[in-house]
């Protein structure tokens, strides 16, 4: 999994790119990711979804963590772009009740 941020005026948007499946060392990557931007300020945060090539539990746990770490330090975070896949497996889990999912970025920031 590889992750590219930019800035915009309101926040950061981190594009998640690649494959997943596998990938345990996903979540630390992420988690460490939003606590660098945390430190320098940032606290809102949209994840870009839209090139992710495969959905599994190991991306919903990143999300997941993700999330938390964020609504701990007192930010807000969002899914963009997301997959019919993940959608629907965040809804099946129930977490689309907690993480919201957006289709554009200014939706978002």
């Amino acid at each position: 999994m590889d992750l590219d941020d930019h800035l915009s005026e309101d926040g950061v948007v981190i594009d998640v790119r690649g494959a997943t499946a596998g990938d345990l060392d996903a979540p630390g990557v992420l988690r460490d990711r939003l606590r660098a931007l945390a430190a320098r300020g940032y606290n809102v945060i949209l994840l870009n979804v839209a090139d992710v090539v495969h959905v599994d539990s190991v991306l919903l746990g990143a999300i997941v963590q993700a999330y938390a770490a964020t609504i701990r330090s007192g930010g807000t975070l969002k899914l963009m772009n997301a997959s019919k896949r993940l959608r629907d497996l965040l809804r099946v889990t129930k977490l689309d009740r907690i993480i919201d999912t957006i289709d554009r970025e200014p939706d978002g920031l």
